[in-house]
């Protein structure tokens, strides 16, 4: 049987229709976690290698950023970050990084860029927290805005731009 140019077109359309329909669906579990309590989770520290628990921010406005240095919109926010910290961190903000990758290669990037706020890390325990916190599909960057009192208020899975995460932190501060 031969099968022509548009016989294969049709394959094409069925898949890209199959991998919205997953995506649209995905997307509506992902806005079913704003409100929700934040998981609780420890990871070693980029500093110092000791366990962390997101519980010592408790009371705090937190913005958790999932990265990797592999990862170069991960790469482009992380200044933001780092300004946003140094901006709102009397008010009450912690920005707090979770780097997808080995402690030797962020401890130099991190050093690098003058990061001025907690990062822990980890490979696969750090993606396990990811999907926890939504992230099944393993999206880098992807951050979650939790509130004083441990809620996720929102969630950004794509790179931040401060005109979308500054409105966020100035109304929950």
């Amino acid at each position: 049987m031969n099968r022509g140019p548009l016989w294969w077109s049709l394959i094409v359309l069925i898949v890209l229709l199959v991998g919205v329909t997953i995506g649209i669906g995905s997307h509506t579990w992902y806005s079913n976690l704003e409100g929700s309590q934040r998981p609780v989770f420890t990871l070693p520290a980029m500093s110092s290698g000791k366990q962390k628990s997101i519980a010592e921010w408790d009371g705090k406005l937190v913005v958790l950023n999932f990265w990797a240095t592999w990862c170069e919109p991960c790469r482009r926010e992380i200044p933001l970050l780092i300004t946003l910290q140094r901006q709102y961190e009397e008010r009450g903000l912690q920005v707090l990084g979770v780097a997808i990758d080995s402690r030797v290669a962020i401890r130099d990037f991190a050093a690098t860029l003058s990061i001025n706020y907690p990062v822990l890390y980890g490979v696969e325990a750090a993606m396990d927290v990811a999907a926890s916190y939504g992230d099944e599909q393993g999206t880098l960057p992807y951050t979650v805005v939790i509130d004083r009192s441990g809620r996720i208020r929102q969630v950004f899975r794509k790179e931040l731009k401060r005109p979308d995460i500054e409105p966020v932190i100035r109304e929950l501060l």
